[in-house]
């Protein structure tokens, strides 16, 4: 079984830092841990975050993930602090990039390696099958970043036009195996973007 990023990337995917690589690899599906910080634009946009199965806001709280490998999908499960999240990652036919599936909400991401990691930015959203306008969608995606501890940092956000940000949530992983969770040492932060939060 193949994982998706190494295929979306293809020969790129050897260009990323090792962290990164083994991190999306998919081999013995690895669990990672660290810590979390979690934010939202509003009260809102929380609440609807929620009913998708987002945790609520926290700072530098305990995150467990693992990401595993299955048939022609992968199954991401992250756990903020006690509360768990289930995605699926799959891989787009005609090298359209990767979709991650939210119970009812699909997210599709062109994946490319930039210096230093990974970003992942968002090309399209589907809500019950139904694509969302591309204008509705601002500045949304991911980035990973090799961290200095031999793991790495990650932010993960979201943009609506005309609303404002909608979530954002960053913080740092390591395997487990060596990951001082749930204090690890600090490392470098991801990117920032200026107009997110």
């Amino acid at each position: 079984m193949t994982s998706a990023l190494p295929v979306a990337l293809g020969d790129g995917f050897q260009h990323l830092p090792p962290a990164l690589r083994a991190f999306h690899a998919g081999v013995g599906g690895a669990s990672y841990g660290g810590t979390v910080t979690v934010q939202y634009g509003n009260s809102l946009l929380r609440l609807l975050s929620r009913l998708v199965g987002f945790p609520g806001p926290m700072h530098n709280r305990p995150m467990r993930m693992s990401i595993v490998t299955q048939g022609d999908h992968e199954r991401w499960q992250r756990d903020f602090d006690g509360h768990i999240l289930v995605s699926e990652l799959r891989l787009l036919p005609g090298g359209a990039g990767v979709a991650e599936r939210f119970g009812p909400i699909e997210v599709r991401m062109q994946p490319r390696v930039v210096e230093g990691g990974l970003d992942m930015p968002v090309t399209g959203i589907r809500m019950f099958g139904i694509p969302l306008p591309r204008w509705m969608i601002g500045p949304s995606g991911g980035q990973e970043r090799a961290s200095l501890e031999g793991g790495l940092t990650f932010c993960v956000f979201a943009h609506a036009v005309g609303i404002g940000p909608v979530i954002r949530y960053e913080g740092a992983l390591a395997p487990v195996a060596n990951a001082a969770h749930p204090d690890m040492p600090a490392v470098q932060e991801p990117t920032r973007h200026a107009n997110l939060f």
